[in-house]
């Protein structure tokens, strides 16, 4: 056993122990901000030794842990976007009083998470899946004087548990067919059962954890919660669901599909694919009837899940390969939105439709420049990072042998580009008269570096593609290993 190799989780795990330790004990004013610095210094130092950890694979408590490439990779992802969850929440004035559990809460969803990519077994994997749940719900709750937030905390409550239920019965199922929950030991039993006809308890299998799974990815149709929590929870907890949680979502798939059960991919490439189309569809089609940008962006959300899926179903180190770049990308695109979003919030108070920030680019012409390049990258335009994901995920499915998905990424991507410049044109029209002033309250600085930094990585991920694609190839081939 090389329990030192989990260092990268006892530093999280210690972190989140310390901020929600915090909560419980009263602090002198000059201390208010320590939860936020416990959370900063674990989420760095977690940060660093994942950086220096990358190489060779290790395995910690018996093979529960995996620490290698694709699970630190996807570790450099979940932990800035739980480091932008907590800048967007400073000094927010609705935070106020619950400050110590939220940061806590970030924290152990980002446990979880990390848990999740780098788990060798199922039943790690499902632990993983479950931590970063319960703290998500309580995230979307944590607004106790609004009733949305409380809606949004119960209805992820009740969708999350019946996606927890279903994953647990697929997880079974899986041990049943393989008589191991090593994933690892599946994946070499299924090499072993090669050229057999198919277990009609695998095939079972298959089908409940690409449903379970799918409700955590918000894919269609198990998407139904998702512009609801989306629009219901704190700004910053749906930007960290947006971000984290699709991490996390993608590796699990990973994980399970182009990992352990690769060798019975006739069984579910078509199944995961015919997923893809449908949630690209309406993922796209549902979004341009919104006038709620966070409902747009919950819409918006389900789309990016359907080109995230061509990774999965392609079933290749390309496609996993193009999974992970894509993510880098997406990650950055959504968090510099979201972060123009928080800005708007925080000066009109309450952002419900997409016409509050009408105006907003001229008279914030830097905010106005941040959530243009989210837009546009986020639709594909060329050259900037989005483009570059879709093209690489688009070409990996024609590589397989399946061009109809890249073929409906495509048509699907020219949709999103109606609901995407009408968020750009509508920042840099002229405001009507009698609406609503945009007032000049000093700029946080720490959402303003979110933004910028989002900002940044949507154009130096296009430029600079090469090395972070040197990377994820590293990434997608330790997944493929057993």
């Amino acid at each position: 056993m090389n329990a030192g190799a989990a260092l990268t989780l006892y530093v999280m795990s210690a972190a989140t122990v310390v901020a929600l330790m915090l909560a419980v004990v009263p602090l002198p004013s000059t201390w208010r901000r320590l939860p936020e610095w416990v959370g900063f210094a674990g989420i760095v130092a977690t940060l660093a030794i994942a950086v220096a950890q990358w190489g060779e694979r290790q395995v910690a408590f018996s093979g529960e842990l995996r620490i290698d490439r694709f699970g630190l990779l996807l570790t450099w992802i979940i932990l800035p976007a739980a480091l932008a969850t907590i800048l967007f929440s400073w000094g927010e004035p609705s935070a106020a009083g619950r400050r110590p559990e939220f940061v806590g809460l970030v924290l152990a969803a980002a446990t979880g998470m990390m848990l999740t990519v780098m788990s060798g077994d199922l039943i790690t994997l499902f632990i993983g899946i479950e931590l970063l749940s319960v703290a998500l719900y309580i995230l979307c709750a944590i607004e106790v004087s609004r009733e949305r937030s409380l809606e949004s905390g119960l209805k992820y409550l009740i969708t999350g548990s019946i996606g927890t239920a279903i994953l647990i019965y697929g997880f079974a199922l899986l041990y049943g067919a393989t008589g191991t929950t090593s994933l690892t030991g599946i994946a070499l039993k299924l090499d072993a059962m090669d050229g057999l006809p198919s277990q009609p308890l695998l095939v079972a299998a298959i089908v409940l954890i690409v449903v379970a799974l799918g409700f955590k990815a918000s894919a269609v149709p198990f998407h139904m919660w998702t512009p609801d929590v989306y629009q219901g929870a704190p700004t910053p907890v749906t930007a960290f669901m947006g971000t984290g949680t699709k991490a996390a979502a993608m590796g699990a798939f990973l994980l399970v599909f182009t990992g352990a059960t690769q060798q019975a991919s006739g069984d579910w490439r078509a199944l995961i694919g015919a997923l893809a189309v449908v949630t690209m569809v309406v993922g796209n089609v549902g979004a341009l009837v919104q006038q709620s940008i966070k409902r747009m962006l919950a819409w918006s959300s389900i789309a990016q899940a359907g080109y995230l899926l061509i990774g999965v179903a392609v079933g290749t180190v390309a496609g996993a390969e193009a999974l992970i770049y894509y993510l880098f990308a997406y990650v950055g695109m959504t968090l510099a939105a979201f972060a123009v979003v928080i800005l708007r919030e925080r000066e009109v108070k309450a952002v419900d439709t997409l016409m509050a920030f009408t105006g907003f680019g001229r008279a914030r012409p830097w905010a106005g420049v941040v959530m243009t390049l989210a837009m546009i990258s986020l639709a594909g335009f060329p050259p900037l990072a989005g483009f570059v994901g879709k093209f690489l995920l688009f070409g990996s499915a024609v590589e397989a042998g399946m061009s109809w998905l890249a073929i409906v990424g495509a048509l699907a991507s020219v949709v999103s580009v109606v609901y995407y410049l009408r968020v750009v044109i509508v920042m840099w029209s002229s405001a009507p008269e009698g609406a609503r002033p945009v007032r000049r309250l000093r700029v946080p600085l720490s959402v303003a570096s979110v933004a910028v930094a989002g900002a940044v990585s949507i154009i130096a991920l296009a430029i600079w593609a090469q090395p972070l694609l040197h990377l994820s190839a590293g990434a997608a081939r330790a997944l493929m290993v057993p």
